[in-house]
């Protein structure tokens, strides 16, 4: 049945226009239209598929929101950069730099010597005791002399500042999400809906395949998958797009895994004359196509 708050297609219109509308339990959406129901299924979640080149809609499914789905992480990539001497005279040395290349004249050989004597006068203060440490440490890269930049660490009670620092390397991961489904059909016919919304998502995550005969002559060419757009609804109304989401949403995703498992309890039961499962756990694994940066979360992400 379809969600008043909700702009997809209908099971109706969806026929029309090609789309497939599926929803499990299938009395999930009953009491959206005043029928009786239970008053949890008020939290539900939509996933739509569209074709990844004709950007139309292929598939709608409405499925409860399973345990452990409202959640999610964030993450910035950091790595750590060892400056060595150039380290102690950082601030001096970006100062001439900027200075040198927002001027009329441009990076020239004069912006160059102003950057080197930045260097240079910056190491001056503790010139005596860092070359007395950087020759030790290049001897110790010689042959018998492995011990001397330990032995002149020891002896002048210093140790040469490597100016670690944490350079921030940009967003490099996307988002991703699991949702774990246990359909427990009660009759036949459920335990077809079932399989179908199963089938449903796995052709969608799969490319396409055309252009020849797949087992003489294939194509050389896949078609991509379709992706998707994942909507949370709690108490019948969607997530907002906005900072005054209490959670978040998730944005266009590609379903990256599908596991099936038909065992119930370890043991394959199925419905008396049929080879229909009374039980289907089904995972369901999605990554983002965009990476997270902070305007997003300003629209609820």
């Amino acid at each position: 049945m379809a969600n008043p708050h909700d702009t997809s297609p209908t099971p109706e219109e969806s026929a029309s226009q090609e789309v497939q509308y599926y929803e499990y339990p299938s009395s999930l959406l009953a009491h959206s239209e005043g029928q009786s129901g239970d008053a949890s299924m008020d939290n539900y979640m939509i996933f739509k598929a569209t074709d990844f080149k004709l950007q139309k809609p292929t598939l709608n499914i409405a499925m409860y929101i399973p345990g452990g789905a409202l959640n999610t992480s964030y993450k910035s990539s950091y790595e750590s950069v060892q400056l060595g001497g150039a380290g102690s005279v950082a601030s001096d040395v970006a100062g001439a730099v900027e200075k040198a290349v927002s001027s009329e004249a441009g990076f020239s050989l004069d912006a160059f010597t102003k950057i080197a004597g930045a260097t240079q006068s910056g190491l001056q203060s503790e010139m005596g005791t860092v070359s007395t440490l950087k020759v030790a440490e290049a001897a110790s890269g010689l042959r018998g002399l492995e011990g001397t930049k330990t032995l002149m660490e020891r002896t002048t009670g210093a140790v040469l500042n490597p100016f670690t620092v944490a350079a921030y390397k940009g967003p490099t991961d996307m988002r991703d999400f699991s949702f774990d489904f246990q359909m427990l059909p009660q009759n036949e016919d459920e335990s077809k809906s079932c399989l179908k919304i199963a089938n449903a998502f796995k052709k969608a995550m799969l490319p396409s395949h055309s252009g020849g005969d797949s087992s003489t002559a294939p194509s050389m060419l896949f078609g991509y998958p379709d992706t998707f757009e994942i909507t949370f609804y709690i108490g019948g109304k969607k997530l907002p797009s906005s900072n005054k989401n209490p959670m978040f949403n998730i944005g266009k995703s590609v379903l990256t895994a599908c596991e099936l498992n038909f065992d119930t309890e370890n043991v394959p039961l199925f419905f008396k004359g049929t080879q229909y499962p009374v039980s289907i756990a089904m995972k369901l694994s999605f990554m983002e196509l965009d990476i997270m940066y902070r305007e997003r979360i300003d629209k609820g992400m």
